[in-house]
């Protein structure tokens, strides 16, 4: 999800560099980067879950969740993550966006960029094959931790909104000094970090043609 959102938001941010899309845009990036994710949370909290009365306020589950039928199960768990999903996007979306943006720049000012324009391609062209295939190097670089942090869990967020996630769990264990515990949740998070920069050197291949796999 934050890549579908982010990698959108960054190209049209860069392209329509010092328009009033790009400030708007930047001022909502800033805006989630200024905004910690738990004011943000009880923010959610008190506007869907309170004041509308849309969405639950805490846990993974109703408590008639063994009665309902599978849809309504799937779309019970649906609407306990909906809060938790979305503050943790506004964070990542913010950052990556503005990654892919500063990227984006640095790659619009290549020479190589002129001379495709000056054989007469297509301003779509030009953006989406020759400069957005170029960006996605350094954005392969910063995906390397990309696994990592998926499985690593939201601890901050986990504890507002009652979540049995990972994080919560390592929370709790560190605060009942399991010790055990810990060294295998973090041996768990170095393979995972080893793996994601294995992932993002074999995708190198993918979104850099002069980089190839040795035979």
């Amino acid at each position: 999800l934050t890549l579908l959102i982010s990698i959108p938001v960054g190209i049209v941010s860069a392209v329509k560099r010092g328009s009033f899309l790009d400030r708007a845009l930047t001022v909502l990036v800033f805006l989630g980067f200024a905004m910690p994710s738990f004011w943000l949370a009880l923010l959610l909290m008190l506007y869907f879950g309170i004041d509308l009365g849309w969405l639950p306020l805490s846990g993974l589950t109703s408590m008639d969740y063994a009665q309902l039928s599978p849809l309504g199960k799937a779309w019970d768990i649906a609407k306990h993550l909906a809060l938790p999903i979305l503050v943790g996007l506004v964070g990542s979306i913010a950052g990556t966006s503005r990654f892919l943006r500063s990227s984006m720049l640095e790659v619009l000012r290549q020479d190589y960029m002129t001379t495709a324009r000056a054989k007469g391609l297509k301003e779509k062209v030009v953006i989406n094959k020759h400069a957005f295939r170029n960006t996605m190097i350094p954005l392969v670089t910063s995906m390397a931790g990309l696994l990592p942090s998926l499985f690593s869990g939201a601890i901050i967020t986990e504890q507002v909104f009652d979540l049995p996630g990972i994080g919560n769990v390592a929370f709790k264990a560190m605060m009942q000094a399991d010790i055990p515990f810990i060294m295998g949740y973090n041996m768990f998070l170095a393979l995972l970090s080893v793996m994601g920069v294995l992932l993002a050197d074999l995708m190198y291949v993918i979104v850099d043609p002069r980089v190839k796999l040795a035979k």
